[in-house]
This record gives C-alpha cells, structure tokens and sequence, in this order.
C-alpha cells in the first residue's frame, strides 16, 4: 500500500513544520518497500532541508522529531544508486549550501541533521562532497560564500552537539578550502570564532572528538598569527583550570593537546620577535604563559603537522616618509578627466607604490609606473602624459569631446586587469589592446545597453521589468557570480532615453580574482537577497563591484542628502509587486516580494560614485541635478550581519565636475597625501583646506569619492633609490632633459 502523498503536495509544502514532516516521514519509514519516483524524492529531500532551516528549538525539544527524518535520509542514499543516488545527494548538498551561504539567515543548528547522508566514517567521502561544493563555487566573487558558510558552520558548531557528522564535515569543509588556497577567507573567518571556538572547551561532556578536531585544527593553523593568541588570551586560563580539574580521561586528552598547541603558538610568535618586542610580549601575557608552564608540553602533538596559514601581503615601503612635492599634469585637449584620475590613484598608496615596485615589466603597467615615477620625483612642477594617455585612453573616446572620469577609470581598470600576468618584453603597444571578453562586447558597442548573465535562481524567460535585476544604470560592477543584482533604487537619474544613454557600464562578466591585484585592492562583493512574501524562501545572488554608483531617491523633498544617507538608500530593502513581482522557484509563479542589498565582502579602497546627473529628453543630454550633499569624510558600509564590526572608511580623494552637463565642463582632483590636502587642477596644484569639499560653487560637485578602509596600512612612499632601475634612469633622463631645457631657455633670454 503506497504511503498518502498529500501530506507534501505544493500548496502544503509552504505551511510544513517539523512536526508533520516527521509524521510523514515515519508513515514512509513503515512502507519499507515504498519511495517515491526520482523527481518527488529530490523534491522530498529538498523540503527536508527547507524545513529543517526554518525550525526552532534546542536539541533535546527537536532530537525525537529528527530521528524519522534522518531514518529516511538514510534509507534512500543506501536505496537508490546511479544518477537518482547523485541527484538526491546534489540536492540536499545544494539546498544546505544555499542557507550557510547566507550570511543574513537564520538556519537552525538542526539542518545538520541532513548531513546524515555523508558517512561519518568515511572522511574521504566528506572531504570529496566539501571538494565538489567548493570547486562549484571558488570562483564566485571573493568566495563571500564560502566565507559565509565556514562562518554559519562555526557558529552550528558551538550550540549543536546531536550530529556528530558537523564536525566530521567542518574538517572536510577546511581541507577543501586549504586545497583550493583560500587561505584570506580561512584566516580572517576563524579569527572573527577562534575565541568562541576555545571558550566551548570550557565544557568538554558535549564536545564529539570531531568537534574537537576542528577547534584543534583551527589553532593550528593560527600557530603564526599574534592577533589570533591575542583574541583567545583571556580564555586560556578559564579552560586549562576547567580541563584540569575534570580527571577524565577524555578532559585530560583534550587538555595536553590544547597545551601543546598553545606552547608551540607562543614559542613560534615569540622566535618572529626581536629584542625589546620579545620582552613586551611576555610582560602583557606573562598569566597565560605561566598558565601553560604549569603543564608539561609533549610537543608530540599530531596537529602541529599541519601547514600554517598564510595569507599574501601587499608591499609597501618601510623606509621613513620622504616628503614629495606635487606635480601638475598637462591638459591634451579635453584630457582632466585622465589627469583628475590618475591624482586620486597616486594617492591610493598601497596601489601606486605596488605599480612601482612591482609591475615595471607588465604591459599598460608599465607605462603608469613610468607616469607615477616622475609624478613623485620629478624635478617639474608639471608633466606632458601624453606617453601614457596614448596607450590607455578607451579607443572610443575622441580627443575633441569632454569624456566621463568615472568611465574612464573603469575602463583602465579593466585594461589593467586584462594584462595583470603579461609580460611586457617586446610588447607592441600600437597594437588594439585585448581586454576579456565582456570589455570586447562593451568596445564594439560602446552606447548600448548592457546585457548582464542570469541568476541561477531565475527562471530563464521572466520578463526584465517583472525581475527588475538589471545593473543599476551606470554601474561599473566588476563581475557577477550569477546575474546582475544592483538595480535596487531607481532615481530621476535612471528615467533616461537607453539609446540615447552615452554612459559606458563595463565589466560585469568576470569574477573577483584571487590572483588580481586590481581586485585585492577595490574590489568588493554585493549580496542580494530577495524573500518570498508568501513562501519565505529566500534566493541569493553576488556580484563582484569596484565602485558603487550612489542614486538620490526619486522623493528628495525636505531630505538632506548625504554620501552616508545614499550609502543606506543604495543598501536600504525595497518590496517587489504590481508590475516587478519576483518569480518565485519554489512557489513556481509570480510573488510578491522583498529584497535587500548588503555588503558581504569589503574592499580595501571604496569608490563611491554620485549619480548627479540624469537625461534630458528635450536638450538631449546628461543634466545635472545641483542636490545639495554632506560629503563625509567619513563612512560606514552597511554589511552583513556575519561581520563583526562595520568598517569605516575614511576619505582621501575627490574627482570633482564643475559644469552643468556630463558631456561638458571640467574635472580637477582633491586628494590628501601627508595629511595635507591639495587641488589638482590639471597642471597647477595648490593647498586645499579639509572643508573646501563642502564649501564648492553648487555646479562644482564632487563626482567620484575615494575611501581608504581604517585597518589599512599604507606605507611609505618609495625613494628614488628604492625603485626599480628601470623606473630610476627614466626619472633621472627626465629631470636632466627639464633641467636643460630650463638652461637653453635662459640662456636664450635677451
């Protein structure tokens, strides 16, 4: 007799609980001999994980509910084999992967329970699912995802003890991401635990031996970094009291392999230390040592096999600051929006020194280490660009038209990117340059609309205006891990013409790269989440950005606008129904629904774009709207609630527009470098006050905003002798060359 399927028919699946997904599944556990057809097994397996993320309840309240759900789970991946045995089993890794992944959910503890279909006892079959979920995913836009699952995973970890297969996974989950060197999102996610993780062994009854690995393995892998004994130095002496007074064996187990691994972390920080920093060290954690010296360290432990986590460092200069004198770039017709930016990038320390001393043999590169080079050392008050504006000006600007900054920068960054791992030997620079394949599409058709991939959780053939998910216009988004999400807020900027719209959108076709210094530097990772009114399942998506275009709100009556206030109104939750209803997967049609905006990963340097500008049907170009703004120099990104603290970032540069219209007026640069802030104006450079930027005429508005994230050490500014040879003999032949032509010239003088 075939179990009663109604129990799970779609229009109940919305409504299920705990409760009655048990008694469904202990009526099925009974038909020995039933399961369903392959699709409603999948689908079976997918409400499981739904139901599951959306209980509550603590461990004892939900075990005897769980026990026929994992029964089931466990019947079928022993029952069916083939590709309906890898279906299933892609399925619930899938529907699990889509809640840890979501830094803003609040998944119960108890969707564990599905990893149930993992054998516990098999660690190359966990590691070999933790491998696949990884490779499909480390791609996405600076892996905020896998960063947002180790996160939720730690924090499962720490309040439930029923499913001994968490820890067994969480080691698996580790391996993978070492495998695939995503050692910045190991690193800094278990900084942001490690200090809960020690402070659960305080209570050790609960503890399974694999939960234990993954604190020991955490550890041990932090053994180098001095901010992780800092962060977990008030909780040693709590547990090492709490574990030696308990004489269990497994207290006692746990208590030496914790002492060898701290004895070994505090030996290898203090062999990284020299002279009176050894001695600071031991005087501010003088307890805690003598807490370890209190027991004898084996030094034998397992754990200290494996390979410490390092992350990669930017160079910067730790030679003392050497003031520099300011120099002005010439105008080439029609050229401040090359010289404003190129200023603002100088400035940006920790990229122009690495340009310097890194990257004199690396095509486009190159060139800009050359511009840079003279611009800190020359000897000039001002100097002729025109060697590097004649590589990397976009080949569809013209030299007679006034040209939009920020569309420059994004097109420079795109062409640097492109070229990040080239080698500059013999390069033809006549040649057109070869950007990747999004920038090709956006040289061919420079004024067309973008066209941007889709969302995995979209159903291909939803009509544009219903999903509402293109870019916002004039977003420079530097890739998407599945579809454009940046389209939240519409302002009268947006209500324009889209063939008569000249702004350029670039790149939104690649990922965040590990391995670019462009993205290390500005790139950051946006997370929309859009929730089902009626269902409440929620759909995820990322994209990779490198500025953020800030829109005012259509109603700007009695607001005050400020880069901050824009700042919330770009991340602020917008309701989706009437004609842009969100077509909803698991409800399988239109739905109201509610989506948001968040910062996930954060950049370095955060460029922030004012929209000021909208079309104007009748004069057939961009117009400035003359809002009146608070430009803060200092901002605070609204991120996810899975970071600690929300970073501040300080500002540093200023592209401004003097004119009425984009297509017309001028640009010149506020920037501050030794905490002295100049004006660049093209060539001629002077002393600017901190306030001048909110004190312009109302048609000079600051148009592109430069924001260095507080934690960020710059770095001193590289001498003339610390630079390349290459880069010291093209300074030298430059000033010699200026020096003699200011001789000829006053010799020449009557």
């Amino acid at each position: 007799m075939a179990v009663k399927k109604h129990e799970l028919v779609a229009d109940n699946r919305n409504q299920l609980d705990l409760t009655a997904l048990a008694q469904y599944f202990q009526m099925m556990n009974e038909q020995a001999n039933y399961l369903p057809p392959p699709q409603e097994l999948v689908k079976h397996c997918q409400d499981i994980v739904k139901c599951l993320a959306r209980t509550t309840g603590t461990e004892e309240q939900l075990w005897q509910l769980l026990q026929p759900v994992e029964r089931f789970l466990l019947r079928v991946v022993t029952t069916v084999h083939g590709d309906v045995r890898h279906e299933v089993f892609t399925a619930i890794l899938d529907k699990f992967y889509s809640y840890i992944s979501d830094p803003q959910s609040d998944a119960c503890p108890a969707t564990a329970a599905v990893l149930v279909v993992i054998d516990e006892s098999d660690d190359e079959g966990a590691l070999s699912a933790a491998r696949w979920l990884v490779q499909q995913r480390e791609n996405g836009p600076a892996g905020a995802g896998l960063r947002a699952a180790l996160s939720c995973l730690f924090r499962w970890l720490l309040h439930w003890h029923g499913t001994p297969a968490l820890g067994n996974w969480i080691v698996a989950y580790i391996k993978a991401l070492e495998e695939n060197e995503q050692y910045d999102i190991l690193i800094q996610t278990s900084l942001d635990n490690v200090a809960k993780l020690l402070s659960s062994m305080t209570n050790p009854a609960p503890l399974h031996q694999k939960s234990a690995d993954v604190i020991f393995h955490v550890l041990s892998s932090l053994r180098e970094s001095a901010e992780a004994f800092d962060r977990i130095s008030t909780e040693i002496p709590d547990v090492l009291v709490s574990l030696a007074s308990d004489s269990g064996q497994w207290s006692r187990q746990l208590l030496q392999t914790l002492v060898d691994i701290l004895t070994s972390m505090v030996d290898g920080i203090l062999e990284t230390l020299k002279g009176d920093a050894q001695d600071v060290f031991r005087d501010k954690y003088a307890d805690v040592i003598l807490c370890l010296e209190r027991h004898m360290a084996t030094r034998g432990c397992g754990h200290l096999q494996l390979t410490p986590w390092r992350t990669r460092n930017v160079c910067v200069s730790d030679t003392p600051h050497v003031p520099m004198r300011k120099v002005g770039l010439l105008n080439l017709g029609n050229t401040c929006y090359m010289n404003s930016v190129m200023q603002a990038l100088l400035v940006t320390r920790q990229f122009s020194t690495h340009v310097m001393l890194k990257m004199t043999a690396v095509p486009y590169w190159a060139k800009m280490s050359i511009l840079f080079s003279k611009m800190m050392h020359s000897v000039s008050t001002k100097l002729n660009p025109d060697e590097f504006f004649s590589v990397v000006k976009p080949p569809f600007f013209t030299m007679d038209n006034q040209h939009d900054s920020s569309e420059f920068l994004g097109y420079l960054f795109e062409l640097l990117q492109s070229y990040e791992h080239c080698s500059d030997k013999n390069f033809d620079y006549t040649r057109p340059a070869v950007l990747n394949g999004a920038s090709r599409l956006r040289m061919l058709h420079p004024h067309g609309q973008t066209h941007t991939s889709q969302s995995s959780d979209e159903r291909p053939g939803t009509s544009q205006s219903r999903r509402s998910l293109s870019p916002r216009p004039g977003s420079s988004a530097a890739g998407s891990s599945s579809g454009s999400s940046q389209s939240l807020k519409r302002s009268s900027a947006d209500n324009q013409n889209p063939t008569q719209k000249k702004r350029l959108r670039l790149s939104e076709a690649t990922f965040l790269r590990r391995d670019s210094f462009i993205d290390s530097m500005f790139g950051g990772v946006l997370l929309t989440r859009v929730e089902c009114s009626v269902c409440h399942a929620t759909f995820l998506s990322r994209d990779v950005f490198r500025d953020l275009q800030l829109a005012f709100p259509e109603k700007t009556e009695g607001c005050q606008h400020s880069v901050q206030s824009l700042l919330e109104f770009y991340c602020s939750k917008e309701r989706m129904s009437g004609d842009n209803q969100y077509e909803c997967r698991d409800c399988g049609r239109l739905r109201d629904a509610e989506r948001s905006v968040l910062i996930e990963t954060t950049p370095k340097y955060l460029i922030l774009v004012l929209k000021n500008f909208k079309f104007d049907s009748k004069l057939q170009t961009q117009t400035k709207l003359m809002h009146t703004v608070y430009h803060n120099h200092t901002v605070t990104l609204p991120t996810v609630r899975t970071q600690p603290v929300h970073p501040v970032y300080n500002l540093f540069a200023a592209v401004i527009h003097a004119g009425t219209t984009l297509d017309s007026g001028h640009y010149f640069t506020l920037a501050k470098d030794n905490d002295q802030w100049h004006k660049f104006n093209d060539d001629e450079v002077s002393f600017a006050d901190e306030n001048l930027l909110n004190g312009l005429s109302r048609s000079s508005t600051p148009y592109i905003l430069f924001y260095r994230r507080t934690d960020v050490e710059e770095g001193a500014v590289p001498t003339l002798e610390e630079l390349p040879p290459k880069l010291q003999e093209s300074v030298l032949s430059h000033n010699k060359n200026y020096v003699e032509t200011v001789r000829q010239i006053r010799h020449n003088r009557p």
